[in-house]
């Protein structure tokens, strides 16, 4: 990779816009958290996510999953972003007792890649609400024209993308382009893979002797969990996705879990693989387990067999998935020792009560036989003694609960999905991210290196040319209404978006000139130069430049869509822009 990644800065933004009415347009401190997380869990209350259905005549109650996602977010070591990253509306106003927070943003920066030489920031709004009494008053819209787009911006990112409500997020300049990775899912695990969660499969003598076992990784495995998380190590062919680097790792198999501060605080599942004849470290799986179970990585070491590995770790994946995380271990267990300390004053509070009434016995008759020395005139109940064996024991033939369904989001191509393709379902929906890139000219800079590196390994290495793009008209997201590329020998040298398309007049005045010019000087006409003309509506270039149609379906589905300049003019954009089978490798909510 050849462009360094921008960290994100952690750092109070000063920007304070007063809207009137009582409203600040401001940037968060971490004194902000709860507020923005009750907001937040008001606004998502009714979307369902992370929580459990409720009856359809019930209103539900705020949604407790996004609340504590909010929390992580504003911990100060999320990877993403910082305490300082989120951009409200306060009510100055608000009354004691009242939420001051009535709308959010907050702006991401997520390391990625585009193509096989540029690395660099993706800014993702994320966690976007605004409180129902304050809707329909603008006020997302202002917070991200005034505080997300420039913060973003000046950081220098140069693509911005969101998952989120339909269509909502077109009138800010975004349009639907990166596709995700696509899944398939298995409903039924006893049904569809009868052997992986079988009695006989998962007894302690079986997992025993599983050949491939799973261990919980420390942060010492940072440098081996990044080293099988890379693009290579993962045998994708993608051409825009994430990098996992040490900030995410430590931020996943650490300061979530140690940082856990409820049931809904859900940490993703990590674990190393390791070969259990040798005892050698041999792959990674991560997943989450909730708001669904999910697998999103699953890498063997080169020698290794997917075929042979994979029942063994999805059947202890799953299985992990199940087990108390680290929060909610020790919320049991400080309960039970609680218990046990309610108990043992109970029992000190009648063993008192019955010396009590011993006391009182003997001063009415003293003539009762003495205690023997360290005897108690009170004996103690078997009650508890007992306890134990009213505890009601499983029975060896009943099936435990059904698993939740498992889903596999490691790509198409992925050994694992392939292995498991007849057993799964495919999953339909098309996902696709909005993807904002306010200024053409400044992506193609910025990735300037891959696009050079796939015109040196295609027939038109060392081609001098200019792509004169035409998009008709400047509209919100866009820096104009035109874009030029200048391309010698096979190198982008320059870029911009003021280009304003020649009409066919320019074009007869331009061949004037050039023709007088070489009569002028005594030769032939012969340096015509080579241009490409393009024209594509406004914002659908996007799709193009991330890999999300291919060239003939950009003309196909778009009828303004046109190229001129012959095949070498539909070459170099099928060169510079080829369609990828999947468009974004990711674990894109880091929340």
């Amino acid at each position: 990779m050849t462009i360094e990644i921008p960290t994100v800065e952690k750092t109070q933004r000063p920007e304070r816009i007063d809207i009137g009415d009582g409203l600040v347009m401001r940037w968060s401190t971490g004194k902000d958290a709860n507020n923005i997380a009750e907001c937040m869990s008001v606004a998502f209350k009714w979307s369902g996510i992370g929580v459990p259905p409720v009856a359809e005549d019930e209103e539900p109650v705020p949604n407790e999953w996004v609340k504590a996602g909010v929390i992580r977010l504003m911990s100060g070591n999320c990877p993403v972003m910082s305490e300082f990253d989120y951009a409200v509306v306060e009510n100055t106003l608000a009354k004691d007792g009242q939420n001051p927070i009535v709308a959010c943003i907050s702006l991401h920066g997520v390391p990625g890649y585009y193509g096989e030489k540029v690395s660099m920031l993706y800014g993702k709004p994320e966690a976007v609400s605004s409180h129902p009494d304050y809707r329909s008053k603008g006020l997302v819209r202002r917070l991200f024209h005034e505080l997300i787009h420039p913060a973003s911006a000046a950081r220098g990112d140069v693509i911005q993308i969101i998952p989120g409500i339909p269509h909502f997020y077109r009138q800010f300049g975004y349009e639907y382009a990166i596709g995700l990775r696509s899944s398939r899912f298995i409903e039924d695990l006893y049904t569809r893979l009868p052997d992986l969660l079988s009695k006989d499969a998962i007894s302690p003598a079986s997992l025993a002797a599983e050949p491939f076992t799973l261990r919980v990784p420390t942060l010492e495995d940072i440098p081996y969990l990044c080293k099988l998380s890379t693009r290579e190590a993962q045998k994708s062919q993608v051409q825009v996705g994430l990098e996992y680097q040490e900030s995410y790792w430590r931020y996943t198999i650490h300061d979530i879990i140690v940082n856990q501060s409820s049931t809904f605080d859900s940490p993703r599942i990590t674990r190393i693989i390791v070969d259990a004849k040798s005892g050698r470290d041999c792959g990674l799986v991560m997943g989450a387990n909730a708001p669904r179970r999910a697998l999103y990585m699953f890498t063997l070491e080169d020698g290794y067999h997917y075929r042979e590995a994979l029942y063994p770790v999805v059947r202890q994946f799953v299985l992990a998935g199940d087990v108390p995380s680290v929060w909610e271990a020790k919320q049991a267990a400080d309960k039970k020792k609680e218990s046990k300390d309610s108990k043992e004053s109970d029992r000190e509070d009648e063993q008192t009560k019955k010396d009590d009434e011993v006391t009182k016995n003997d001063d009415k008759d003293n003539d009762a036989p003495a205690a023997k020395e360290g005897q108690t005139h009170a004996t103690t109940s078997t009650a508890d003694s007992n306890s134990t064996s009213a505890t009601a024991t499983a029975d060896d033939g009943e099936k435990p609960p059904a698993p939740k369904p498992l889903r596999l989001i490691l790509g198409l191509d992925h050994p694992v999905t392939k292995l498991l393709e007849s057993k799964s379902i495919a999953d339909n929906h098309n996902i696709r991210l909005f993807t904002r890139i306010p200024s053409y000219a400044n992506f193609i800079l910025k990735v300037a290196p891959s696009l050079e590196h796939r015109l040196a390994q295609s027939p038109l290495a060392g081609i001098t040319a200019t792509l004169q793009f035409d998009f008709f008209r400047k509209v919100e997201g866009s820096a104009g209404k035109g874009l030029e590329v200048v391309v010698k020998d096979g190198h982008i040298i320059s870029a911009r978006d003021d280009f304003v398309p020649p009409t066919p007049e320019d074009l007869m005045l331009a061949a004037r000139a050039r023709k007088a010019l070489a009569k002028a000087e005594d030769r032939v006409d012969n340096k015509k130069p080579t241009v490409f003309m393009i024209q594509f509506a406004p914002l659908t270039f996007t799709r193009l430049l991330v890999g999300d149609l291919s060239v003939d379906e950009m003309i196909y589905f778009y009828t303004e869509a046109s190229i001129a300049g012959g095949d070498d003019a539909k070459l170099m954009l099928e060169t510079l822009f080829p369609k990828t089978k999947e468009q974004f490798q990711s674990d894109i909510f880091w929340w």
